[in-house]
């Protein structure tokens, strides 16, 4: 059987005079007194128990019940998923500055936003960073293997020779 209250400890514990002499002096098996408790730390803590172990879970995030509004206007499921990732207050900030160009408005009530595809920023921060490559003084071979270690674009030696020749890589 288990005992709950066994301590362990990784100092020594140093002898009374009474420890080392035993009562009366004399050194026999079953009369030596309780030896004294540690001087120092050691052993297991009394509130370790697993109950202080367990996961914490964080607090669900509450939605914002203008998300609701705003779904009961009529915004197109992009545009909600949008809202809901940036809050509603920023949402709501963009929307009424894209609201604010009229040359935008069709004749349904809607506001169209012209935007370039995503894909055309990350080509332009992946030849920003072949320019500074090659401004550095690598060689196109290193470059690309760069380019493919860093952003995982394959890229042909042509054409990052033709982006260091226009000096626009």
């Amino acid at each position: 059987m288990c005992q709950v209250n066994e301590k362990r400890s990784s100092s020594l514990q140093t002898a009374t005079p009474l420890d080392s002499q035993g009562v009366g002096g004399n050194r026999v098996g079953g009369r030596h007194a309780p030896p004294a408790p540690p001087t120092m730390g050691g052993g297991y803590l009394d509130n370790c128990t697993t109950s202080n172990f367990t996961k914490k879970i964080a607090p669900e995030k509450k939605r914002d019940p203008r998300l609701l509004e705003l779904q009961q206007v009529g915004l197109q499921p992009v545009w909600l998923e949008i809202a809901e990732q940036v809050g509603v207050d920023v949402f709501l900030n963009i929307w009424r500055i894209l609201d604010a160009r009229p040359a935008h408005f069709t004749d349904e009530g809607r506001v169209l936003v012209p935007i370039r595809r995503y894909q055309i920023f990350l080509r332009y921060q992946r030849n920003r960073y072949i320019d500074t490559l090659q401004s550095s003084g690598l060689t196109p071979r290193e470059i690309r293997e760069l380019v493919y270690k860093q952003v995982g674009e394959k890229m042909s030696l042509r054409q990052i020779e033709r982006l260091c020749s226009k000096g626009k890589a």
